[in-house]
């Protein structure tokens, strides 16, 4: 009878040990990928890590620095750029010092409504978006005349 209970305590130990192996395994896995998913970003001078729209309307802190957006530009009229995303429009205020790049540095005067682009920035108590930095992601192709 001690025999049975030895090898019954052996197999409870054994499947400790798998189990907390495997946990700690798992953790470790993530901890990984989060490193890796912070490299990418701070090499691009992103942040440190993957945030963006939560899915409650706010912006987590992160990826684009305290608040971004990423759609389609619907109008610009002066300094003030209106932008298409897939959750709402949101108000995008440029500035002179807003950094606008697409393959080489661009300037307001390279946004044209359709493009879309990612904006980084602070957003204030009204979800506006004071830009920092505008990346031209795809520009729009030029009017050819030849409509379908």
């Amino acid at each position: 009878m001690k025999k049975i209970w030895m090898f019954l305590g052996a197999i409870v130990l054994a499947i400790l040990i798998a189990g907390g192996s495997f946990a700690g395994g798992m953790a470790y896995q993530r901890n990984q990928a989060n490193q890796i998913r912070n490299q990418f970003f701070q090499a691009r001078g992103l942040g440190g890590g993957a945030g963006g729209d939560t899915g409650s309307g706010q912006q987590r802190r992160g990826f684009f620095g305290g608040g971004g957006a990423t759609g389609q530009i619907k109008s610009i009229e002066g300094n003030v750029m209106t932008l298409s995303t897939p959750q709402n429009v949101t108000t995008v205020n440029l500035s002179s010092s807003t950094q606008i790049e697409k393959a080489t540095t661009a300037a307001i005067g390279d946004l044209q409504p359709g493009e879309q682009v990612l904006v980084t920035g602070q957003r204030d108590t009204n979800g506006n978006i004071t830009a920092s930095q505008v990346l031209i992601l795809r520009t729009t192709p030029p009017e050819t005349g030849n409509a379908p």
